[in-house]
């Protein structure tokens, strides 16, 4: 039985409301100190791309799914997959957008701890989506929100956060990973039917269940 290739998430952050009037894109890699800067998507890719190259081996990696980050609002990002479920995604964040068009549930995921790279992000997940797929998505430091629309009008959302840093939330406790229903190979309808909306799922202190992550060479001085 073969094993599975660890994903790469690579991450492109539309950053313009922080930079001003111009478009300034920024690159990343999950759980990574390193980054790129350019003005244009396109630019941050290749830039990207030749920092992988020198970090990754072997290079190209078999499996690198992209991402693109949008602001939220402040203090929050919203981040979608660039596969083949594009227009299910781009659903599910409208659903996202108007389910947190109100200012105080923005406020409630604002108040979750910050990732690495700033903010809380809100992935827009999607039916064919796997719990391990999201769980590869968390930096082992702040709030992770994974989102799914389950109607036009209606979002179904809980956060992966670090059970280190989970007392300060507020928010209850719908499950640990331990829970047998929540294993890696669940998908995001199992999650749904087994946690309420608004709930948190922690995890453990040394990082994500998943190790599904490949390991990157030590960023150049």
């Amino acid at each position: 039985m073969s094993v599975p290739v660890p994903v790469l998430h690579v991450i492109y952050r539309w950053c313009a409301a922080e930079a001003g009037d111009w478009e300034q894109w920024r690159g990343y890699a999950i759980a990574d100190d390193a980054a790129v800067e350019a003005d244009t998507l396109s630019g941050a890719r290749e830039r990207m791309s030749e920092l992988l190259r020198r970090r990754v081996e072997p290079w190209p990696w078999e499996a690198v799914v992209e991402h693109v980050e949008r602001p939220l609002g402040p203090g929050l990002w919203i981040r979608e997959a660039l596969d083949e479920h594009s227009d299910e995604r781009d659903h599910a964040s409208r659903v996202v957008l108007e389910a947190f068009g109100d200012r105080r549930a923005r406020d409630q995921l604002a108040a979750l701890p910050e990732t690495s790279p700033g903010g809380v992000v809100v992935v827009a997940g999607v039916p064919g989506d796997t719990l391990a797929w999201c769980l590869d998505q968390h930096d082992e430091r702040g709030a992770l929100v994974v989102a799914a629309a389950v109607s036009n009008h209606r979002l179904w959302w809980n956060a992966l956060v670090p059970a280190v840093r989970s007392a300060a939330t507020g928010l209850p406790v719908a499950s640990e990973l331990s829970d047998p229903s929540l294993g890696g190979a669940a998908t995001l309808d199992d999650w749904i039917a087994a946690s309420e909306c608004g709930r948190l799922v922690t995890l453990p202190a040394a990082g994500t269940a998943s190790g599904g992550r490949p390991a990157l060479l030590p960023a150049a001085a």
